[in-house]
């Protein structure tokens, strides 16, 4: 590949008409996505579609007088955009051979087997495209999709890759803004104004785990930017930077995950953000600084002590540690539930685990696997179970062994680029690649990857980190050599 296909040093940094274009179609989405709703209905998922295959298509076309790779060269050199192909045409035959068929009589439902389906081929069920099958599942994968592959193609500046993420981490602050707004306000409405049935509503997100794993995407995201202006200033010799506001953003998001009283949010943010604190404190009060520097963070930290204080007197503690308490009792049905939940799902996977069961056919099949000896009181026989709240079985259970195989490739390849010397030295990078675990450690326990706000936003995070390892690998390449 041209070595400035991924560096801007040679030409005029100023960014090309069409990459503008991209930024504010891609801030456009990875805005819209979390203020749907979480992007969990149908209508915001065709139209966070319609912004994405907008944004690939901008990222593709040609740049007169722009001397990087052409964005189209990019998308066919991209190994993950055929391993994307590929696992879309494998969930259309899931769709196109169904081996189940949805059906209802006298107000219950069930779910009749189709003798004439192909046993040799991938097969899912035939349900409503509204409630959840195959294709309902590629339109939800498509929009990462697309969005990685944007990303990918038309992102050719390092200035592009910290534009997008202070987007994102602006965006979180509004959505945290907003959950502080209805939670202290007593808000039982998403925006005071749309009415849902979920009891859990937080910020825009219908569930309170989908808004904590976003947020604590976000609170990494705005840790590591803390740490990398920081870091820079320390080493430009800079009097100021913008460090001390991000380390504040990050503990508002924070104060706003605890407030949404999910166990294993709040767990996984505290993770967060005392090594996040850790490594701020070390740097700042440790390593080599001017003396202003350091009085204007420990100013912030001040600051953001004063503040965190006053945040934490307003929270309901009693709810919190009845929640805690709730979680460490072994009796607790609720994670008697979610056990038995997944180990039926994981013998629903060793059923089917070459082909799966079908993409979206999780909430159709999975009540002929529920544990009825264990109790009514665990299972109740009309409870419609519309995820497993463990994505690292759930997507096993209905893709199988060959399409999980394509997805693992890409996270591999994405994977195997972050993995070098330069990583380790970029602390934006290391705390990129701890939030982007810290979610995955979230997804064991529940089912964020469903969501098309986490999803899609992880997946940028994933990609922009690659694109700035890539950008900074070939700097230094080029400076050793001169």
């Amino acid at each position: 590949m041209p070595e400035n296909s991924l560096s801007s040093e040679n030409f005029d940094p100023g960014l090309p008409g069409l990459e503008k274009t991209l930024l504010a179609s891609l801030s456009l989405l990875l805005v819209f996505l979390p203020w749907a709703l979480g992007t969990m209905h149908l209508w915001s998922q065709f139209t966070a579609l319609g912004i994405a295959a907008f944004c690939l298509v901008i990222s593709i076309l040609p740049r007169g007088g722009d001397p990087v790779t052409p964005g189209i060269v990019k998308l066919i050199r991209f190994p993950v955009f055929y391993a994307g192909l590929l696992l879309f045409l494998y969930i259309a035959i899931q769709g196109l051979n169904p081996a189940w068929k949805y059906y209802e009589l006298a107000g219950r439902w069930y779910m009749i087997p189709i003798r004439e389906y192909i046993g040799w081929l991938p097969s899912g069920t035939q349900t409503a495209f509204a409630d959840a099958n195959p294709f309902r599942y590629l339109l939800i994968l498509a929009i990462p999709f697309l969005t990685i592959c944007a990303l990918w193609c038309g992102i050719t500046r390092k200035q592009s890759v910290f534009f997008l993420l202070i987007i994102i981490v602006l965006n979180g602050i509004a959505l945290s803004l907003l959950g502080l707004a209805q939670i202290f306000t007593g808000a039982d409405k998403i925006f005071w104004i749309v009415e849902h049935s979920a009891r859990n509503t937080v910020g825009s997100f219908i569930y309170r785990n989908h808004a904590a794993a976003y947020y604590n995407l976000i609170i990494g995201l705005s840790g590591g930017l803390a740490l990398y202006y920081f870091n820079e200033g320390r080493v430009m010799l800079k009097r100021s930077d913008p460090s001390g506001i991000f380390l504040f953003f990050a503990v508002l998001v924070f104060i706003v995950v605890a407030l949404s009283l999910s166990r294993t949010g709040v767990v996984l943010g505290t993770m967060t953000l005392i090594g996040l604190f850790c490594v701020f404190l070390f740097f700042t009060l440790f390593q080599k600084s001017t003396s202003t520097n350091k009085a204007i963070a420990v100013s912030i930290m001040a600051l953001v002590v004063v503040f965190g204080g006053f945040a934490a007197s307003r929270i309901d503690y009693d709810a919190l540690i009845d929640r805690f308490d709730r979680m460490s009792q072994v009796d607790s049905i609720e994670w008697e539930i979610r056990w038995s939940t997944t180990v039926s799902t994981a013998q629903m996977f060793a059923d089917n685990w070459f082909y799966g069961a079908g993409a979206g056919s999780f909430r159709w099949l999975f009540p002929a696997y529920m544990d009825w000896d264990s109790g009514h009181a665990v299972f109740q026989g009309e409870r419609l179970w519309e995820f497993a709240h463990n994505d690292l079985i759930q997507f096993p259970a209905e893709l199988g062994v060959v399409g999980m195989s394509l997805i693992l490739f890409s996270l591999i390849y994405f994977g195997a680029q972050m993995l070098s010397r330069r990583t380790y030295q970029n602390p934006l990078i290391l705390l990129l690649l701890f939030t982007i675990g810290i979610t995955v450690a979230h997804a064991s326990v529940d089912f964020v990857f469903q969501n098309p706000a986490i999803l899609t936003t992880w997946c940028a995070l994933l990609v922009l980190g690659t694109i700035l390892v890539r950008m900074e690998r070939v700097s230094e390449r080029r400076r050793r050599r001169r």
